[in-house]
């Protein structure tokens, strides 16, 4: 959901007592893998419970778990669906940002048409790794 204060998601964990939440780049932070910090400290919840409490008031009750979620982005947050332009047997899908998983369906068919014959029926062209020449090159993650 879009708020004020950026995005928030949120839903029940089937099976087990509890609401996972998470906020979109709460921090803002671009890190090295290596150099990520892992822990989760009580300003991190702190942004957590504001968006619960004000968004999610029935799912803010004691926390359960916390862990440090990653998203790896490109520079505009598209996706990276393409061939290699030196390597035509590579074939590229990455920089999901986190949501890849709702569209891994298309991804894998896109994937094997490109694999397969060089070229997919769908509309790719925003998802072309030659978008990408005049924007950030290093790989980043964001938390």
């Amino acid at each position: 959901m879009q708020a004020p204060e950026g995005r928030f998601y949120g839903f029940p964990v089937y099976g087990v007592p509890g609401f996972k939440i998470g906020k979109y780049h709460h921090r803002r932070q671009r890190v090295r893998l290596d150099d990520i910090d892992r822990a989760c400290h009580a300003e991190d919840e702190a942004v957590l419970r504001e968006g619960l409490s004000r968004y999610f008031p029935d799912a803010d009750g004691p926390t359960l778990a916390m862990k440090v979620c990653l998203f790896t982005n490109t520079a505009d947050e598209h996706f990276i669906l393409d061939r290699h332009p030196d390597h035509p047997e590579v074939a590229i899908a990455a920089g999901f940002s986190g949501h890849g998983f709702k569209f891994c369906s298309v991804v894998g068919e896109i994937m094997a048409d490109l694999v397969v014959t060089g070229t997919t029926r769908h509309k790719i062209d925003r998802f072309r790794l030659a978008r990408l020449e005049t924007q950030v090159s290093e790989p980043e993650a964001r938390s």
